[in-house]
C-alpha cells in the first residue's frame, strides 16, 4: 500500500490559477515599464526639441521691449528771459516702448552650432532605438528561460507518473512474490529522486518567473511560490500548485524568428550610429567654436513710442534701424581651447564607435554561427529523444518479461529524460540566438 500512500501526498493542480504568457504581450509589456527604454525616449525627444531651438537663432526674432525711467533732477537749459527763462530738458519721467527686430547675419557659428543639435538628436535618436532592441531582447532571453523552465517541469512531471506507474508494479509484483524487495526498494528510490527533481525545477520555474514579471513590469497572483506548467492540469503531483503558466510552444515561435538567420548584418547599428551622431556632432560644436572667431552682425529695427520729445513734454513715434559689429580680440585662448576640446571628444567618440562596429560584427558571427550549430545539432538531439524513448520501453518490456534487472530501467528511464531535457535545452538556445540576430539585423 506504500504507492498508494505516496499518491495521497500528491494534490491536483486542476483548482490553481492558470496564467498565460505570450511573447508579444512580453515585448509590449518590457517597453512600457522599461525605465531606461523612457528614458532614452524622453532624450531624444528633448534633443529634437533643442535641435529646433538652435535652428531658430538663423531667422528674424521679434520682440516688444520697454523701458520705464524717473530722473530726480532734469537738466535745464538757461535761456534769457526773453525767451522764457531757463528751460527743463525733458521730463523726471522717461519711457520707451515698441517692438523690435533682430537678425544675426551670421557668419558660420550659429549654423555649426545648428548642426551640432541636429547631430545630437540624430544621436539620441539612435540610443532609443538602440534601447527599445536590448529592453525587447531581454523580454525575449526573459521569456525563454521561462519557456525552458516550464519544460522541464513538464518533463520531469511525466517521467514522475511514469516512475509512479512502474513502481505500482514492482509493489504488486513484490506482493505477489515475482519481484525482489530489493527491486521495491530502487524503484521507490527513483520516484523520491524524480520527485526531488520536480521539487527543484518547480523552485526554479518560481525564480524564471520572478525574473520574467522584472523584466517585463508584470505583477504576478499570491500564490506563485511553486508553479507549475499548465500542461499538468489535473495530474498528480508533489505539493498543492496555487497556479499554472502557460507558454507559447517553441514550434510557434520559432516561424517568427527564423528571418533573422537569413539577414545580413547592416551598415551601421543604432548603437553604432548613436556614436557616430555624437562624434559628428562634435566636431560641429568645434567649427562653431572656430567660427565664434569671426565678426558677428546683427541687424536691427524699431519703432516705439517714446517720451518725452527732447524738451517737449510730449510722446512721439520713433523709427530706427541700427547695425552691431561684435569682434572678438582676446579671451585668453578660451575660444581655442573650447575648438580642441571638442575636436578631441569627436575623435575620442569616434574610436569608441569603431569598437563598437567590431564588437557588433563579432557578436553577429558568433550568434549566426551558434545559430548553424544548433540547427544541426537539433537533428541528433530528436534521434537521441525517440532511442531513449524506445530504449526506455524495451528495458522495462524486458524487465517485466524477467530478461532485465531494475538498474537498467532505471538508467534507461534517466537517459530518456536527459535526451528530453537536452532538446528542451537546445530549443531555447536557438530562440536565443535567433532573438539576437533579429535584434542585430532588425530593419
Amino acid at each position: 500500500m506504500r504507492y498508494i500512500l505516496v499518491l495521497l501526498m500528491f494534490v491536483g493542480a486542476a483548482r490553481a490559477e492558470e496564467l498565460t504568457l505570450t511573447l508579444s504581450a512580453a515585448e509590449k509589456d518590457a517597453l512600457a515599464s522599461s525605465g531606461q527604454y523612457l528614458s532614452a525616449r524622453l532624450s531624444a525627444e528633448a534633443s529634437a526639441a533643442g535641435a529646433a531651438a538652435a535652428s531658430s537663432l538663423l531667422r528674424p526674432r521679434l520682440s516688444l521691449e520697454g523701458s520705464l525711467r524717473y530722473a530726480q533732477v532734469v537738466p535745464q537749459i538757461s535761456l534769457p528771459p526773453a525767451m522764457g527763462g531757463p528751460k527743463p530738458m525733458g521730463d523726471n519721467w522717461t519711457y520707451s516702448i515698441g517692438p523690435s527686430a533682430y537678425w544675426t547675419l551670421d557668419t558660420g557659428s550659429l549654423r555649426y552650432g545648428r548642426e551640432a543639435a541636429r547631430r545630437s538628436a540624430a544621436a539620441r535618436s539612435a540610443e532609443a532605438d538602440n534601447a527599445r532592441r536590448q529592453t525587447v531582447l531581454k523580454a525575449r532571453a526573459a521569456y525563454f528561460r521561462l519557456q525552458l523552465a516550464l519544460e522541464r517541469v513538464f518533463l520531469i512531471g511525466n517521467t514522475l507518473q511514469l516512475s509512479l506507474s512502474q513502481y505500482r508494479d514492482v509493489e504488486l509484483g513484490v506482493k505477489a512474490g515475482s519481484r525482489s524487495r530489493l527491486d521495491g526498494i530502487r524503484a521507490r528510490q527513483e520516484t523520491t529522486a524524480r520527485r526531488r527533481d520536480l521539487l527543484r525545477a518547480r523552485a526554479d520555474l518560481a525564480g524564471a518567473l520572478r525574473d520574467f514579471a522584472f523584466d517585463t513590469g508584470r505583477s504576478l497572483p499570491p500564490d506563485s511560490g511553486l508553479p507549475l506548467d499548465a500542461r499538468m492540469a489535473g495530474s498528480v503531483f508533489d505539493g498543492a500548485a496555487g497556479l499554472l503558466v502557460r507558454a507559447e510552444a517553441y514550434e510557434d515561435i520559432l516561424p517568427a524568428l527564423l528571418p533573422a538567420a537569413a539577414r545580413a548584418l547592416p551598415d551601421s547599428l543604432p548603437a553604432v550610429e548613436a556614436l557616430n551622431q555624437t562624434a559628428a556632432a562634435y566636431r560641429a560644436s568645434a567649427l562653431a567654436q572656430r567660427r565664434e572667431k569671426l565678426p558677428r552682425l546683427v541687424l536691427g529695427a524699431r519703432s516705439s513710442l517714446d517720451y518725452p520729445n527732447g524738451p517737449n513734454i510730449y510722446s512721439f513715434l520713433q523709427n530706427s534701424a541700427s547695425l552691431s559689429l561684435n569682434l572678438p580680440l582676446f579671451e585668453s585662448g578660451r575660444l581655442a581651447q573650447r575648438e580642441r576640446e571638442n575636436d578631441l571628444y569627436s575623435k575620442a567618440t569616434s574610436a569608441r564607435r569603431d569598437d563598437a562596429a567590431r564588437s557588433a560584427a563579432r557578436d553577429y558571427a558568433a550568434a549566426l554561427g551558434d545559430y548553424s550549430a544548433l540547427m544541426e545539432e537539433q537533428s541528433l538531439n530528436i534521434e537521441a529523444v525517440d532511442d531513449a524513448a524506445e530504449a526506455a520501453r524495451l528495458a522495462y518490456d524486458a524487465y517485466k518479461s524477467g530478461g532485465g534487472t531494475w538498474l537498467e530501467v532505471e538508467s534507461a528511464n534517466l537517459k530518456a529524460l536527459q535526451a528530453r531535457t537536452t532538446l528542451a535545452s537546445a530549443n531555447a538556445e536557438l530562440l536565443l540566438k535567433l532573438a539576437v540576430l533579429d535584434s542585430l539585423t532588425e530593419n
